[in-house]
């Protein structure tokens, strides 16, 4: 913002240092007023408005005598139809205060004159405090408070012993005859008061009639300290009077290095003008939720991280119960593998074998077990059976025994996997329901399985 410019100084300076209207000797001062009274109580007269006038003549320098008459049309109950006519004699100073304002003070006599044949009178002492301010060459403004005491009035009694009349006065005044000071230099200050009375023209003046410091541009900072005379009038400027640098969107990044100069008002910036991303996540810290995002995490429109998917199974890790499956495993709401499609009630158990002849699982079973055992554990309400089968070769029954332990086995390790014990049974069914022909090494290795019933 610029400071207040020179010219605001001068006319300031001017009003303060016109003088007060001559008040030399020989000085005639007339003029008229209007005034309203408020009578002492006593007189049981009623408030009221007047008009009048007055003369002085100055004796001294801002001393001068002064008479004054006021006529004051008021009622009272003995009277609808009364006036009072105070007629003042006083001394007046005036003492100026401020270019061409000058405080009034006086003092001296009133007589007053009642009703309207002038046969009821009374004298007193009368005191007048007011301000005169200058208006032109000589025509003032008065404004006046007015206080009358009457020490024997004529309604004196046992209950009155003095009366006190108060107006308030205020009228135009010319001042005739030497009333405009000496200016030499027409700068408004007399060239009794005047400590520079040799002020070029045109300048404007301080309260002691002195030149003020020029500001050609304005900008509030005088000629003989500005280092830029010529700034343009709207911009702001520093101590020497250079224009600052300029700031369109107010980020407190000069425009010329502003790289995003349409920055929106109360937005944090970065040294580039641009709108702050405290965490690099790509969403500005005015629209992010999430404003301490780790570097390199996912994010969703609020700056906030997306729901981890270790596993990438289309589970998030909140909610996936198997945290660990295989990519491309088809898996259920709880990201664990599904066993059984909607209508499959048997699922035969690929890859899981067992040393020759024997219940014993090999390394490779026990690996495709791990995703049966998962998908269990992350389901205590299905119930299955274990289900054993050979080849026909060898006897029925020692096909049945071999069947059972092998379903036996399964059943045990998916059980040490955390697999609940009630939810597995076990049944060995020997070689009976083949699934394809036992004259061939491929058919009867298909025959040799296991398989889980559902139950439930």
């Amino acid at each position: 913002m610029r400071r207040p410019t020179a010219a605001v100084f001068a006319a300031m300076a001017t009003l303060s240092s016109a003088p007060a209207l001559g008040q030399s000797p020989g000085t005639v001062e007339v003029g008229g007023f209007g005034s309203y009274t408020r009578f002492d109580r006593s007189l049981l007269f009623d408030n009221g408005f007047g008009g009048g006038g007055w003369l002085g003549i100055f004796v001294a320098p801002g001393l001068a005598l002064e008479g004054s008459g006021v006529y004051i049309p008021t009622t009272s109950p003995g009277s609808a139809d009364a006036t009072l006519i105070p007629l003042n004699a006083r001394i007046v100073y005036a003492q100026p205060v401020a270019g061409a304002v000058a405080v009034l003070v006086g003092a001296g006599y009133v007589h007053n004159i009642y009703g309207k044949t002038g046969n009821v009178s009374d004298d007193g002492i009368s005191g007048l405090f007011g301000l005169r301010l200058g208006l032109g060459s000589n025509v003032a403004l008065r404004v006046m408070a007015v206080e009358d005491f009457i020490p024997s009035p004529r309604n004196q009694s046992a209950l009155v012993a003095n009366n006190w009349n108060f107006a308030v006065q205020g009228g135009l005044s010319a001042l005739l005859g030497k009333s405009r000071p000496k200016d030499g230099d027409h700068d408004g200050m007399a060239d009794g008061v005047d400590a520079c009375p040799n002020t070029p023209p045109g300048d404007a003046v301080d309260t002691r009639g002195c030149s003020l410091p020029k500001d050609s541009d304005a900008d509030g900072v005088v000629d003989a300290s500005d280092r830029c005379v010529d700034s343009p009038p709207s911009d702001k400027v520093d101590a020497r009077g250079c224009s600052l640098p300029k700031d369109a969107d107010g980020d407190a990044v000069a425009d010329t290095l502003d790289r995003c100069p349409g920055t929106r008002p109360g937005e944090r910036v970065d040294g580039a003008g641009c709108p702050l991303d405290s965490d690099g996540d790509g969403v500005v810290d005015s629209a992010d939720k999430c404003p301490a995002t780790t570097a390199g995490e996912k994010i969703d429109a609020a700056g906030c991280p997306l729901p981890k998917d270790s596993d990438m199974d289309g589970v998030h890790d909140p909610v996936d119960r198997c945290p660990r499956t295989p990519v491309g495993e088809r898996v259920d709401s709880n990201g664990c593998p599904v066993l059984f499609n909607e209508a499959q009630r048997t699922l035969v158990l690929q890859g899981v074998s067992f040393e020759t002849g024997s219940p014993v699982l090999t390394a490779q079973a026990r690996a495709a077990l791990e995703r049966v055992a998962v998908s269990l554990v992350a389901q205590p309400g299905l119930r299955v059976e274990v289900a054993g089968y050979t080849d026909d070769r060898g006897s029925s029954a020692t096909n049945l025994r071999l069947s059972r332990a092998r379903a036996d086995a399964v059943r045990g390790y998916l059980i040490e996997r955390g697999v609940g014990p009630d939810q597995l049974t076990a049944q060995g069914y020997g070689e009976g329901d083949p699934i394809d022909t036992n004259a061939t090494a491929v058919g009867r290795a298909r025959n040799r399985r296991v398989e889980l019933h559902r139950r439930d």
